[in-house]
């Protein structure tokens, strides 16, 4: 396995729950080891994520 570390662009839905972060990392095949969000706009949460590959 390898860690790679990338950035994730996820829609802000106001109130950013872990449940929610990883459900959509999920949904995009990350399986994440690490995350946190790094910027918040109105419309997106980017979230640095360690995916396990």
């Amino acid at each position: 396995m390898q860690v790679i570390s990338e950035i994730v662009e996820i829609p802000n839905n106001g109130q950013p729950t872990t449940e929610y972060i990883e459900k959509e990392l999920t949904n995009r095949n990350i399986n994440p080891l690490r995350w946190a969000i790094v910027s918040v706009s109105d419309t997106i949460y980017k979230v640095n994520v360690a995916n396990l590959k």
